[in-house]
């Protein structure tokens, strides 16, 4: 009977021993099980570091090359704007044959200008009232050495006609408007673990599940990647940097670049946002519709009124040294 109560005893000491080392190896897996979690983590929140630093390069790049270009519009603008200038001094010191060539400067500097807004900006519609007005400033001659020129500007006048035109500025604007929605959409955060109520008549397996740093959850359908603050915020930015792409390439004609940063746009919104938030909604349908337009814009080859103008202009001088010559033999 000793011998038998001895290895009771010896059998029930065991089992504190059992719960400890099952409570450690738990403990174990849990560890294991987070330092994974935070590895995915950590490494997913570097690469949308790198993506959107490469984003922000991007649009810096854009951005000085655009700054180049309408530093090129003003500098082009304003040699036009100094030629007409001399051209109305020289109007001061000549009579009818000053008068006519300025008209012709004048008509000139329009032409060219409507050329490179056409090939900077893209702007048909701007190009074309330049061209009627490089048209009408030709008409103020009164001379039928000048309907060659007209009929030229005219060809061009009719090119621009037939191009489709694309409303960029209210697609820009409407970009802009996704982008003041960000803010608003809600990114699935992490959340510290609901406090639950212990009861008294618990067994001692449940207690003991309770103070372990485990907690079990059910969920029906799709359970979104719980993120930090930080890496929210990272999520947001990286959608805005999308958008703002989509406006640069859009402003620059570059349609590939601009498809791409709006499907950028939709594949952040699928995989961070969820489906049943309205703004969420919205915003995919918007750029569902914005992907769906054609952007593509036909823009025509202009250049014949320009040449046209010129060659009067050259005529003109021709003539008018010829005349200016004679005038001082006499």
């Amino acid at each position: 009977m000793t011998h038998r109560a001895f290895h009771r005893q010896q059998g029930l000491s065991l089992w504190p021993l059992l719960i400890v080392l099952i409570v450690l190896a738990a403990l174990a897996a849990a560890g294991w099980w987070g330092w994974q979690q935070w590895r995915v983590l950590e490494q997913d929140r570097r690469a949308s570091q790198g993506e959107i630093s490469d984003l922000r390069s991007e649009l810096n790049r854009e951005s000085q090359r655009r700054d180049r270009a309408l530093q090129e519009i003003r500098e082009s603008q304003d040699r036009i704007e100094a030629a007409r200038a001399r051209d109305r001094e020289a109007l001061a010191d000549v009579r009818q044959g000053g008068q006519r060539l300025w008209l012709i400067n004048e008509a000139e500097s329009l032409a060219a200008l409507a050329g490179q807004r056409l090939m900077l900006t893209g702007d048909a519609e701007a190009a074309r009232r330049l061209l009627q007005a490089a048209d009408q400033t030709l008409a103020r001659l009164d001379d039928p050495q000048a309907l060659p020129a007209r009929k030229a500007l005219a060809v061009d006048i009719e090119k621009l006609n037939g191009a489709r035109q694309v409303d960029v500025q209210a697609m820009v604007l409407r970009l802009g408007a996704l982008q003041a929605l960000i803010p608003e959409l809600a990114v699935p955060e992490r959340q510290a673990p609901p406090a639950e109520d212990t009861e008294q008549d618990a067994g001692w397996w449940q207690r003991l599940l309770n103070h372990l740093p485990v907690t079990v959850r059910r969920h029906e359908g799709e359970v979104p990647l719980p993120l930090t603050e930080t890496q929210a915020s990272t999520v947001r930015l990286t959608l805005d940097a999308s958008l703002q792409l989509a406006q640069l390439a859009l402003m620059q004609r570059r349609v590939q670049a601009y498809r791409q940063a709006l499907d950028n746009a939709a594949a952040m919104l699928n995989q961070w946002f969820q489906e049943d938030q309205g703004r969420v909604r919205q915003m995919r349908a918007a750029l569902e519709e914005l992907g769906g337009q054609q952007v593509e814009q036909a823009l025509p080859e202009i250049g014949a009124g320009l040449d046209a103008v010129r060659g009067l202009k050259r005529d003109l001088l021709k003539s008018g040294g010829d005349g200016t010559a004679g005038e001082a033999g006499r």
